[in-house]
């Protein structure tokens, strides 16, 4: 364990604010912005935490509990324990070189115990982290941004509850949860951290999941709210085993829209046809065409170079098989079903 007297001389040797550009804080004349923006007016737009370089502290100037040293931005902003938070410090940040020989004693059980976790892992070890995951996950509630958010691409809480989107709402407890469930190897074998060991998605928080006809979770994507993030989706690191709404695929005479991405899926869910997603215009898997027996297929696509393309090669499969497909046809060059429909809803309000 560190003494009182190597802790201080730890944090007097650092620079908070180099440590807070290493965390990837933009920092702008002793400010950045807070890591609850959704707290904030205008998603904290004008930087609420201040930086006391002198005394090594930061503190918001909304949120009470946004406030400590250096060690506790570290904490704060990677939503690690103390001694994951001086191992970075001291091990993932080259630009601090500092004799640290009493920090490898305070972190060397700590490295133990995660090695002595380090086992082979079964062979679905991805789908109970997965499900470990999700379960620390919120329901969308209605008074949140991605509420408004989906709110605005005109998905409403029937059909997101029906779907089971989830919502990253606190990352830094999620994190901590899952840390305490498995080693960081083990999170990072699977996806969910990096190789920093820092959970990702942070700036991702709609979680959408990929449930089979039991609601059970297979893999998930996870779409940024705020529009200059990119790219605006990351997935889980897993095979995406079908796709999106394998519920609609149940083998019964029907139409069957297959759009390009989950929010297209959502917004058709949403006005009452039966839709599926794809990631991508060219993710369509082969053996997938059997899952479409008995449907009328009508493609739908995004109308860009990629997914008319996209189109092309998935028509000549199901084509190939026996399938008939039709092509939805309508959409204005550059739209995709999400943006048209709300094009639609935007042109009848004005009327």
């Amino acid at each position: 364990m560190l003494s009182s007297d190597e802790l201080k001389r730890l944090k007097s040797e650092l620079s908070i604010t180099v440590v807070a550009r290493r965390l990837g804080l933009q920092v702008a004349r002793g400010r950045f912005r807070c890591f609850f923006s959704e707290r904030h007016a205008h998603g904290d737009r004008t930087p609420s935490v201040s930086i006391n370089e002198e005394k090594g502290y930061f503190k918001c100037f909304v949120c009470e509990d946004v406030k400590g040293d250096v060690i506790s931005l570290v904490q704060m902003n990677l939503g690690t324990t103390f001694p994951e938070a001086i191992k970075w410090l001291c091990g993932d940040a080259p630009s601090i070189k500092r004799d640290m020989q009493g920090i490898r004693r305070f972190t060397a059980g700590y490295s133990k115990k995660k090695e002595q976790e380090a086992t082979e892992q079964p062979k679905f070890f991805k789908e109970k982290i997965l499900f470990d995951f999700l379960k620390l996950l919120s329901p969308i509630p209605l008074n949140s941004r991605a509420a408004w958010w989906l709110a605005n691409r005109r998905i409403y809480k029937a059909v997101w509850d029906k779907v089971l989107l989830r919502l990253l709402d606190d990352y830094h407890r999620v994190s901590r949860e899952l840390l305490k469930l498995h080693s960081v190897e083990t999170l990072q074998e699977a996806g969910l951290f990096n190789s920093q060991g820092i959970l990702r998605y942070g700036k991702h928080p709609l979680i959408i999941p990929y449930i089979d006809e039991q609601r059970r979770p297979f893999t998930f994507q996870a779409r940024a709210l705020d529009k200059s993030i990119a790219p605006k989706e990351l997935n889980f690191g897993a095979p995406i085993p079908f796709p999106y709404n394998k519920a609609a695929l149940d083998g019964e005479p029907g139409i069957i829209y297959l759009c390009e991405g989950a929010i297209d899926a959502l917004t058709l869910l949403t006005y009452g046809f039966n839709a599926v997603g794809i990631p991508g215009a060219n993710i369509f898997k082969p053996e997938w065409v059997e899952m479409f027996k008995n449907k009328k297929i009508i493609l739908c696509l995004d109308n860009d170079e990629p997914g008319r393309a996209g189109e092309k090669r998935i028509s000549a499969l199901f084509q190939q098989a026996g399938f008939e497909t039709y092509s939805f046809g309508v959409l204005p060059e550059g739209a995709d079903i999400n943006s048209w429909y709300r094009d639609k809803s935007t042109q009848n309000h004005a009327k």
